[in-house]
């Protein structure tokens, strides 16, 4: 049997009362898009039902495997449902579940009706009841309950009825674009990308700024990043980035300062670009790969005299995640195998052998004494060089 519809669920949104419709509208316009950039020969048309989105797809020849791909990419969507439009009349509905499992290869099914509000004529155990008797009857098949070989569920709300076999898991979270913008540093790491991700999720537009060393390094991270960017845009669809210098910076740190404090230096110069970059974006929060205690910089001790540089938020969605937690995401997501790629990165460059774990801000203060920081941020953001990554 033909699907001629996709019925599109959301959790969170449904949470949103009067502001419901705006996370709605984002949630459609996003759908269009990722099947759009996705699926180019596949005509679709989004229409919005109290609590649901549903999929029209206008052309019989449309890529429904392809779509399948691209919904699973979309952040907001709690699950999706290829189906076949019914009606809210029992005699049809039993021979639209009989259409749907002829088809399949099961001795157990069940029947799962659920309907919109009060206002729709069938009751879902009617529904079940009924369906589920007129299967037995005329297919010899037995009602399990709790493992079913085959499903069919029958979705009624206003005057639609729709009969589908499976949900298919979407991304959860909230639609990108509803949460306002961030800056994501993203290094050439597992952990970045992985932020930069879940970032999204909860509904934000990332953009990225990398700092790299060349050349006292090879450009091997710049197209790294590029590379993980182009992997994130499924769920974005398109991202800027910010290129910039940070050789020079590390000249001086390395020339100036005491070496157990470089990284942490590095660091706060980099907040301060990025805070820079932010102020031109109009973004509202600054995104790190940083989880607690994995590596000397990331102490609570470092963390809070790096971030003492910055008035602007910093957003750490990794914060308690241990290594292999984020290896997993990183693998779910498609960034795990770019990550691992050799390169090197720039805070790796001139690392001391004993670096301070637990720094104070007046110490780091100190450190910068002997530099001019202004000069440096500024230089810093002038060699910053973006790009929009599709």
């Amino acid at each position: 049997m033909k699907f001629d519809h996709i019925l599109c669920h959301y959790s969170e949104i449904g949470l949103k009362g009067k502001n419901r419709r705006f996370f709605e509208d984002r949630l459609r316009k996003n759908i269009l898009e990722a099947i759009k950039i996705r699926c180019v020969d596949s005509s679709v048309s989004v229409k919005r039902y109290h609590g649901r989105l549903v999929i029209e797809l206008k052309q019989k020849g449309a890529d429904l495997d392809c779509i399948k791909e691209a919904l699973k990419d979309v952040t907001g969507l709690a699950y999706f449902a290829p189906a076949f439009e019914s009606k809210q009349d029992l005699n049809i509905l039993k021979k639209d579940a009989h259409a749907l499992f002829s088809d399949a290869n099961f001795e157990s099914f069940r029947i799962t009706a659920r309907r919109g509000s009060s206002n729709i004529p069938l009751k879902v155990r009617t529904v079940n009841d009924e369906v589920g008797t007129h299967i037995v009857d005329t297919m010899n098949k037995k009602v399990n309950l709790t493992q079913p070989d085959a499903n069919c569920y029958v979705d009624m709300f206003e005057d639609k009825a729709f009969v589908y076999p499976e949900r298919i898991p979407g991304q959860g979270g909230l639609p990108v674009g509803v949460s306002g913008k961030v800056i994501a540093m993203l290094s050439g790491g597992i952990d970045s990308p992985v932020a930069a991700y879940l970032a999204m999720k909860r509904g934000a537009t990332v953009i990225f700024v990398h700092f790299h060393s060349v050349p006292y390094t090879t450009p091997a991270s710049i197209e790294k990043v590029r590379e993980m960017i182009t992997t994130l845009n499924r769920f974005q669809f398109r991202s800027k980035l910010y290129l910039v210098e940070l050789a020079p910076i590390q000249k001086q740190i390395m020339t100036d300062t005491a070496p157990r404090y470089r990284v942490l230096l590095y660091r706060r110069f980099m907040f301060r670009i990025a805070e820079q970059i932010a102020g031109k974006e109009n973004a509202h929060a600054l995104v790190t790969g940083e989880s607690l205690g994995q590596v000397a910089s990331q102490t609570l001790e470092n963390m809070e005299a790096v971030g003492r540089v910055t008035d602007m938020s910093i957003l750490r969605p990794l914060i308690g995640f241990d290594k292999q937690e984020i290896i997993d995401r990183a693998q779910d997501i498609g960034t795990y195998d770019i990550s691992i790629q050799p390169d090197q990165d720039c805070c790796s460059l001139f690392v001391p052998k004993r670096p301070a774990t637990k720094a104070r801000s007046e110490q780091l203060i100190k450190q910068e004494n002997s530099l001019n920081v202004e000069k440096l941020v500024e230089a810093g953001v002038e060699s910053a060089s973006d790009e929009i990554i599709d």
